[in-house]
């Protein structure tokens, strides 16, 4: 099946595609698939990335601040490797405790909420892989595995989400984008998207 180009600045997309910013990588993508396939798959595709990994975030905070979570239990029993002493003493240290707590809820309610709104899509998800990154090197290494585990197929699956600029696709970001001081601001812009 032949691919068509679209004529990026030349006319305008429809469909999901009108609906991201045109980026180099939305070039890439859109160049590399029939143009039905692009408008029909990819933005839906990654609308239905981020609102999953969204609520996955969301529930999990709020599943915690309604019930008595610690992360003393994880600390003392879940870590392992070349860092699990310093884990494990995280766990047993309550002003360490009184910390990490708030920041393991909270954060994931944060990342939750920026994700399944679209605001700020590119800061969460830059928490949401930070998170992932402390979690999977407090269990390093994986028990099935020399390294890789579902911790880091989530980094992944967040950075294709922010190169994708997935808080476009019907997300707040995409008005807030429209903003004038914004649109000169170019570290703002990064956080968007």
């Amino acid at each position: 099946m032949a691919t068509r180009a679209h004529p990026m600045g030349q006319g305008e997309l429809t469909g999901w595609p009108a609906l991201v910013r045109r980026t180099h990588l939305d070039r890439v993508w859109l160049d590399a698939l029939p143009e039905s396939l692009a408008q029909s798959v990819m933005g839906p595709f990654t609308l239905l990335l981020r609102l999953t990994m969204g609520w996955i975030f969301l529930w999990s905070g709020i599943d915690k601040l309604v019930t008595d979570f610690s992360a003393s239990g994880f600390l003392v029993n879940g870590t392992q490797g070349p860092l699990g002493d310093w884990f494990q003493s995280l766990g047993t240290n309550q002003a360490a405790l009184d910390v990490i707590n708030p920041l393991v809820i909270w954060g994931q309610v944060l990342i939750g909420v920026t994700l399944v709104l679209g605001l700020f899509t590119r800061a969460g998800l830059f928490w949401a892989a930070a998170m992932m990154m402390m979690f999977y090197l407090a269990q390093f290494p994986p028990a099935n595995n020399p390294f890789m585990d579902d911790h880091l197929v989530y980094i992944l699956l967040f950075g294709l989400l922010g190169a994708l600029g997935a808080g476009r696709i019907l997300g707040v970001d995409a008005w807030i984008e429209r903003i004038p001081w914004v649109k000169r601001n170019r570290l703002v812009a990064l956080l968007l998207g």
